[in-house]
């Protein structure tokens, strides 16, 4: 019964036509042109455009060793902490970093006026401060440059350099500097960096720099592998010049720098005006438009994210958080390596087949396909600036409350990379810039390689969004307002999906049928790509499984990712109501296998928790290491208030021998054989991402009635004090987000400045604290008993002990009142049948 069931599912998804990506809608095009969405960097902007038009900002002390001139983010600078305060990508926001190398704070705002359909103006302010820990007069150099294809790649793109002077003879010296720049997609416009201030020890500002020649502009050539490495350029163009200062050359070129050397505290305005624009963008407009882009922020924080005990308290430190993942939005546009060789040795199908892939790959000429092209949020800025596909969809679950329509704007660009089979690279390595921060080891995706498709979660978000059934109060949106326009993409976004789907299914496939186990369906599957202690594909790298790796085996994680999906689908199919016959019946009855297999197949009665599976010694054996895997059933859904193993997962998650910490829940449990082992990437560490999941669920069974229900409540109340109460220590004593938490000191640890799926902790800070929402209802109960009460004495005789009795039967009904209701639905039940 089950094989017609998915050959209709995949005809389905190959005979229904997939649509084309549309267009950005004109809001996006416009708000979302500008940014800066070169994230690697401290300050680097550029626009959404293939052609590369590339600008950014270095700094460091006058005369220092090449090592303190900053541009690219690193965890060796030694930061005292950076990162955005307030950012919105519509609009901009503001930036600090604290350099104690080079003893200056410095300050960025970016501000970038909405003028609907049009291109628009922008602009950035750069201040820089001297530390308190200064004891020296200070000298800052900073560089600004901007960079863009050659003649030859882009014959339509032009730059040019004309400068301001002041003075006569030896005293002329440069007030101000105009870049004339045309563009194929961005048209004409001119960059202007009017006299900047710096400040004297009696704080009066002075409008230029202390002495003549401070200022530095040079006009040249690059070649278009070249323009991303504007620091090594800065240091060849310095080579042997007097007080590593760039020669005066203003003119015509596809590379403009300019750099401008100041003694203490210092401002300086870098202003785009476009041809398009109503009017030029000038340093008062930038104050204005500063002020409001700031105040806006603040605002609509407050109308999506606002922290509820009890951590209002906390909101500068959620800000934080929100506007560095915000700012991790990134543009990429470039070439991939790709194995598309499709190797039989990739099958995995043979015993030691990671021997054979080993060899395959030793022999394959991948290729370099492309440019593509991807708007995405990065994990890290100094370390993974980067699209993960699996980290995206957590981004998302937090883009999606503040900015449904720019959610949708990086779903989209993540599924147009999507092949005819449906694969998505999990990695996207996209051109050298982004080659140059990964080992060459990990540059080569094959079409064979899944991961977890986490995007699924965001669709399933907007299409609740667009019927009702989940309230939005983020920005203004095209979809929601205009219904039509939201069906339309949810049509497109359905059929994508389902092409993956297939996809995962096809290649990810397990033997289901060699485990022998009674009257379980075909659903069943493995992740691909798996070596002797690694399944990265998983997302969870170095988690333990059967070991040696086997072909037999059945990953609990892969079902329920398959499971997931499946649900997704039912949504968007009842949603669209589409096709020749019912789409939803058939997605309904995969999650339903998928839910019978996780028992037969991935339940341990003896270890009372889900395990992985494979065939060891002829038989159907399961490799039970308890941890974030054994969880997966749990945090997808699959385990209601009234599921038999419900107690026994909650036992796992509690126990302090287990998964339990003071600082989140671990990845592995304690008192497994194979923890802290090895690169103890998984095998310990507390992972944000998987706590939401795990506190999410935990709330959404709070609020059901069921025979764990309370438990469910102290278990949400608890962990989310402790991972709020973790991340939020280690971020005052570092400055800092963290990929991971240490299970026994909750320090942060591994990559620093991790505000990828890290921010999920502004959600968890939004979440109810159910126990104070009870003590007002019960505040409010009581007020009701004694007003009753007393309305009950002054028209009646009431005695004492009948006030007392009446007082007792109330609070008694109040204390079981969802222990009563539920009594009461059982008997109207029974009265029905």
């Amino acid at each position: 019964m089950e094989l017609p069931t998915a050959l209709i599912s995949l005809l389905l998804a190959l005979l229904q036509p997939t649509p084309i990506i549309a267009e950005s809608l004109p809001s996006n095009n416009a708000s979302l042109l500008w940014g800066p969405y070169r994230s690697n960097l401290y300050f680097g902007i550029r626009p959404r455009a293939p052609e590369n038009l590339l600008l950014g900002l270095m700094w460091g002390k006058q005369g220092a060793k090449e090592q303190q001139l900053r541009h690219d983010c690193s965890q060796n600078d030694g930061m005292a902490g950076y990162g955005w305060t307030t950012y919105d990508a519509r609009r901009g926001g503001s930036q600090v970093i604290h350099d104690a190398e080079n003893m200056v704070d410095i300050f960025t705002d970016f501000a970038k006026p909405y003028e609907e359909k049009n291109a628009g103006n922008w602009g950035f302010r750069v201040r820089g401060k001297p530390r308190v820990d200064t004891t020296s007069v200070l000298k800052t150099s900073v560089v600004f440059y901007v960079g863009t294809e050659s003649n030859t790649s882009c014959p339509k793109c032009y730059l040019r350099a004309t400068v301001e002077e002041q003075g006569r003879g030896d005293d002329i010296s440069i007030e101000s500097v105009n870049i004339q720049l045309n563009h194929p997609r961005l048209g004409k416009a001119m960059l202007r960096i009017p006299k900047p201030k710096v400040f004297g020890s009696e704080e009066m500002a002075e409008e230029r720099p202390r002495n003549p020649g401070d200022i530095f502009v040079k006009s040249f050539n690059a070649t278009d592998d070249e323009l991303w490495q504007a620091k090594s350029l800065f240091i060849r163009a310095t080579k042997d010049r007097p007080g590593q200062t760039i020669s005066i050359e203003p003119g015509l070129g596809n590379f403009q720098m300019v750099q401008i050397v100041f003694t203490g505290e210092f401002e300086f305005d870098v202003l785009y005006s476009s041809d398009s624009a109503a009017q030029d963008f000038t340093s008062s407009d930038f104050d204005k438009e500063s002020k409001i882009v700031n105040e806006s922020f603040h605002e609509q924080f407050r109308s999506v994210f606002s922290p509820r005990r009890p951590f209002t308290n906390l909101s500068t430190f959620a800000e934080h958080m929100t506007s560095n993942l915000f700012g991790g939005l990134s543009h990429f546009y470039g070439k991939s390596k790709v194995d598309d060789s499709h190797d039989p040795a990739f099958n995995e199908s043979v015993p030691h087949f990671w021997q054979k892939v080993e060899e395959a790959q030793r022999r394959s000429k991948p290729k370099m396909k492309g440019p593509y092209e991807l708007f995405t949020h990065v994990p890290s800025r100094p370390f993974f600036p980067r699209g993960f596909l699996w980290d995206e969809g957590f981004h998302l679950l937090a883009v999606i409350e503040w900015d449904v329509d720019l959610a949708m704007e990086v779903v989209r660009s993540w599924l147009a990379l999507m092949d005819d089979d449906g694969w998505i690279a999990r990695e996207q390595i996209l051109g050298a810039e982004s080659r140059s921060k990964v080992p060459e080891q990990f540059h080569v995706q094959y079409p064979h390689i899944a991961n977890p498709p986490t995007l699924f979660w965001v669709v399933e978000k907007f299409a609740k969004m667009l019927s009702g059934d989940l309230h939005y109060s983020g920005h203004a949106s095209v979809f929601l307002t205009q219904p039509e326009t939201g069906r339309e993409l949810l049509k497109e976004l359905h059929s994508l999906l389902k092409r993956h789907y297939q996809w995962f299914k096809r290649t990810q496939s397990g033997d289901v049928e060699a485990h022998s186990v009674h009257d379980t369906s075909i659903e069943g599957y493995r992740w691909r790509g798996r070596t002797p202690e690694y399944a990265f594909a998983s997302g969870l790298d170095d988690y333990p499984r059967a070991e040696p790796p086997d072909i037999s085996e059945l990953h609990v994680d892969a079902l329920c990712w398959v499971g997931l999906m499946a649900s997704v689908l039912v949504t968007l199919s009842h949603q669209l109501d589409s096709g020749p016959f019912s789409e939803k019946q058939v997605y309904e009855s995969h999650y339903q296998d998928v839910a019978h297999n996780l028992e037969l197949l991935h339940w341990s009665e003896s270890e009372y928790t889900y395990c992985d599976a494979r065939i060891w010694e002829g038989a159907h054996t399961l490799c039970c290491p308890k941890g974030y895997v054994s969880l997966f059933p749990f945090m997808t859904g699959f385990i209601g208030p009234e599921h038999p193993h419900l107690n026994a997962t909650l036992n796992i998650i509690r126990d302090p021998h287990h998964l339990w910490s003071p600082h989140g829940i671990r990845s592995l449990g304690f008192e497994s054989t194979r923890y802290g082992q090895g690169d103890n990437y998984w095998r310990s560490p507390i992972w944000i991402n998987i706590n939401y999941l795990i506190v999410k669920q935990l709330l959404d069974l709070a609020q059901q009635p069921g025979p764990e229900q309370a438990r469910c409540k102290y278990m949400y109340r608890d962990l989310r004090e402790n991972l709020v109460n973790t991340v939020y220590k280690s971020w005052v004593d570092t400055g800092f987000a963290w990929e991971q938490y240490n299970p026994s000191s909750g320090h942060g640890q591994r990559t620093q400045h991790f505000t990828g799926w890290t921010a999920l902790i502004v959600l968890i800070m939004a979440m109810p604290d159910l126990y104070a929402e009870e003590t007002e209802e019960s505040k409010e109960f009581g007020n009701r008993i004694s007003g009753l009460l007393e309305q009950a004495r002054q028209k009646s005789s009431w005695s004492t002990i009948s006030s007392c009795v009446t007082l007792f039967l109330l609070v008694v009904l109040f204390l079981t009142r969802r222990r009563t209701a539920k009594m009461l639905r059982g008997f109207g039940g029974y009265l029905k049948s």
